[in-house]
């Protein structure tokens, strides 16, 4: 039988458990590091322990790394001689308990051979006890506390340890959460910021542009009437450099349409493989052949303004990202799914690859490759432009060496009309 101060004992530290807990429940976890070094100090006044940690594992040099120490004499020993680190190649009972997920007690560590040096030495450790922490069911962590005397933690200790383990990995799940809350309501502040400005200086824009096209065209009559070649030549390049202009600015114009709810498309019936050739004959070059595969004819209802806007920024990212004398294909098929015919146009190019990370972020606005120049709009229109039309536009990099961009849009049985003389043409 316990004795009556066996018992008094164990109801004074029970007491001194709850305390703690209420204690924890307090701190505010705004700030994760300030809060776990709070949770720490606290952990070890209750415990009477000399030192406690909270170790995450950082998986890009596989190290176990005190992210919250206890502010006391060892704890800042710890730091001093570099055991805040912990590889987990260098093995020891901490590394253990991640690797293994099993909480663990020790009342002799000094004398225990798998335990690292400088723990025992270093660190004058006698006893110790640790266990693991989760996020969202993912092992992240190690909770340790130790002692500079032996025999001096309880199992009654270990439960509660483990129970503060739980808890901090809620705190340190609701400040991820919080931390990123507040790091995409930055993100998007800048983006409406940037689009607000963006969008008055299009509107700006345009209307210098109109008088200079006029200008632009007096020139070009005169240079007809008396025949100057070279003018005409030099009026045609900057012609096409007005057209891009126009273009940029009409992208500017339509992210600001997509933000007041006013985008809207026009369907009409049409021919896609009349209109793509058109559109591959403005960027075909001898650099960089485009080569189309697809029916003569793939007739249904669509907005063919919007789909040329869609495709011109398409095909202008793959001329851009693709390596010169590699070529550019162009195919489009009809794809039999159970909602009905959907006509399916996929654009590949042997360029570079994307990594997975900007893959997720491409069609969002103001966002672009690394070796581009542009402001990032063109992929978010083209995947708002398939969008308004109840389709789907896809960017994969199969092989690492190549980008497939993929449209695909829901098409009327009794509209469909489809010549299947297919053949290649390369322009």
């Amino acid at each position: 039988m316990k004795s009556s101060f066996d018992k008094e004992e164990a109801n004074q530290r029970q007491e001194q458990h709850l305390t703690a807990l209420e204690g924890l429940l307090e701190l505010s976890a705004t700030d994760v590091k300030v809060t776990l070094n709070q949770a720490t100090t606290l952990i070890a006044e209750v415990l009477s322990a000399d030192k406690v940690d909270i170790f995450f594992h950082d998986p890009t040099n596989e190290t176990l790394v005190a992210l919250g120490t206890s502010d006391t004499p060892m704890g800042r020993k710890q730091r001093s001689i570099g055991m805040d680190r912990l590889p987990l190649a260098n093995g020891g009972r901490t590394v253990e308990v991640f690797l293994t997920g099993t909480p663990f007690i020790a009342h002799h560590t000094d004398q225990d051979p798998e335990e690292l040096v400088g723990v025992k030495t270093g660190l004058g450790v006698k006893s110790q006890m640790a266990t693991v922490f989760e996020v969202e069911t993912l092992r992240r962590g190690v909770l340790l506390v130790v002692s500079s005397r032996p025999e001096f933690f309880s199992e009654q200790d270990l439960r509660f340890l483990e129970a503060i383990a739980r808890w901090i990995g809620i705190v340190i799940h609701r400040a991820e959460l919080t931390e990123r809350l507040k790091h995409e309501a930055v993100e998007q502040g800048r983006r409406l910021a940037a689009e607000e400005l963006l969008t008055i200086m299009a509107h700006d824009l345009r209307n210098y542009l109109t008088p200079l096209k006029g200008r632009i065209e007096l020139l070009q009559r005169r240079a007809q009437r008396e025949e100057r070649e070279q003018d005409l030549r030099d009026v045609s390049a900057v012609n096409h450099t007005l057209g891009l202009l126009e273009r940029v600015i009409s992208d500017l114009l339509d992210v600001a349409r997509l933000n007041q709810g006013i985008f809207a498309i026009t369907v009409c019936s049409m021919d896609l493989v009349a209109l793509i050739k058109e559109v591959v004959r403005a960027f075909n070059s001898s650099e960089t052949p485009i080569h189309i595969h697809a029916p003569a004819k793939v007739i249904f209802s669509a907005d063919s303004d919007r789909l040329r806007q869609l495709l011109e920024n398409v095909l202008a990212n793959a001329v851009k990202y693709t390596p010169k004398q590699t070529s550019i294909t162009v195919e489009i098929h009809i794809e039999r799914r159970m909602d009905g015919p959907w006509v399916v146009l996929t654009v590949c190019n042997q360029g570079p690859g994307l990594p997975a990370d900007l893959q997720a972020t491409l069609f969002h606005p103001f966002v672009a490759g690394s070796q581009s120049t542009g402001l990032g709009l063109g992929l978010y229109l083209a995947n708002k432009i398939a969008a308004a039309h109840n389709g789907t536009l896809t960017i994969d990099s199969p092989t690492g060496q190549e980008v497939q961009v993929t449209l695909a849009l829901p098409a009327e049985e009794d509209e469909l009309v489809v010549d299947n003389q297919e053949g290649s043409d390369p322009l």
